[in-house]
């Protein structure tokens, strides 16, 4: 018989699956990110490409349009995993300005990211209806199935999913834990070094 509370054992398995998670998330986000890095380099080469053979040759390849498009939409929403992950994706930020009370303010970045998190999973499961119908549909260029670029949001829809989960599963440091980590980390004003 184990000598530990049945509450115990929730609470540790709760834990195993936040940090689970939280691995999960950053491995994803760096894969994202760096397959989005080889994208942007790929992009610009591609680019490169075209014009050269377009304006120097007089001979515009066959794919000119259709490639460095599939790259651009497989490389925004691959880089998007890392802009959830690091909240760096473009917010207004007008709740600090207009709400004074970190508990509100914390309450309310708590909804905001269920509510992320939700529409992530519709876009994903709606992408992945998109991306199964078009599956069949070739494009003009590469004749590959046109559900390819399609694929790209429910995969990285997911993964942002699941950024947006471990958003949800990490606590929120108190606005006293904030000052005193910033009290520590930094030197005040008028200390001698």
């Amino acid at each position: 018989m184990s000598s530990a509370s049945p509450s115990v054992k929730p609470l540790a398995m709760l834990c195993a699956v936040r940090t689970l998670m939280i691995t999960l998330s950053r491995w994803s986000c760096r894969g994202c990110l760096a397959l989005a890095a080889s994208g942007v380099a790929a992009l610009s080469a591609l680019v490169i490409w075209t014009v050269f053979m377009r304006w120097v040759m007089g001979q515009p390849p066959h794919w000119a349009e259709e490639l460095p498009q599939l790259v651009l939409v497989w490389t925004t929403l691959l880089a998007a995993v890392s802009c959830t992950r690091n909240r760096t994706h473009l917010s207004a930020g007008l709740l600090p300005l207009l709400v004074r009370s970190v508990r509100i303010q914390r309450i309310t970045g708590r909804i905001t990211d269920a509510m992320i998190l939700i529409m992530l999973l519709l876009l994903a499961k709606a992408g992945m209806d998109l991306s199964t119908i078009t599956m069949r549909q070739t494009t003009t260029a590469l004749q590959i199935p046109a559900g390819i670029v399609y694929l790209s949001v429910p995969l990285c829809c997911t993964a942002m999913a699941l950024v947006q989960l471990e958003h949800l599963l990490t606590p929120t440091a108190t606005s006293r834990d904030t000052l005193a980590d910033d009290a520590t980390s930094s030197p005040r004003q008028g200390d001698a070094s």
